[in-house]
């Protein structure tokens, strides 16, 4: 019985003590917006290329940064939120036409509580997941496109937020 015992025990702290185990990342720290990701790409500045990353096809100043610390606060002291009105051109093609309007109003801040279960993130009844140095939200059906005369919704996608975990740099002076 004995033996069965040691057995069992070096076999879970074999598997305990692998390398195989995921090493989970933490949020603290300040994380960049990098991604706007739709789910089929836009050709909005129309050079030809689409992008799923609207950042890419846009010219609207991204400065948001999420800072997570160690007391459970998330926070932000500048969103990002264009308007981005996508709609067909007309109705025998699926080609579309933008347009993008920055958000000048002035910055606009937030802060609420986040608690982290090994890869998954939750705030405000969001939920949000870290792969390696970044972190996705999804927000279901948030983009919407139109019909040509920008009357009916036809579709809709999902928006992925992406930041990624920014690197703490040190001056030396």
């Amino acid at each position: 019985m004995k033996r069965i015992l040691l057995i069992i025990l070096v076999s879970i702290c074999s598997f305990a003590c692998s390398d195989e185990i995921y090493d989970f990342v933490s949020v603290e720290g300040e994380w960049k917006l990098t991604g706007y990701n739709s789910v089929t790409g836009f050709d909005i500045n129309d050079d030809g290329v689409k992008s799923v990353n609207l950042l890419e096809e846009i010219e609207c100043t991204n400065i948001e940064t999420l800072i997570f610390d160690s007391n459970g606060v998330m926070s932000s002291n500048a969103t990002f939120n264009p308007k981005i009105d996508i709609a067909l051109k007309d109705e025998s093609t699926s080609e579309y036409v933008f347009n993008v309007e920055c958000d000048l109003e002035g910055l606009i801040g937030f802060a609420s509580s986040y608690s982290q279960n090994g890869d998954t993130i939750t705030y405000n009844n969001h939920s949000a997941l870290i792969i390696e140095n970044q972190i996705f939200i999804v927000f279901e059906n948030a983009i919407e496109i139109y019909n040509a005369d920008y009357t009916e919704v036809i579709e809709t996608q999902d928006l992925t937020l992406v930041y990624t975990k920014q690197e703490l740099s040190y001056e030396i002076k």
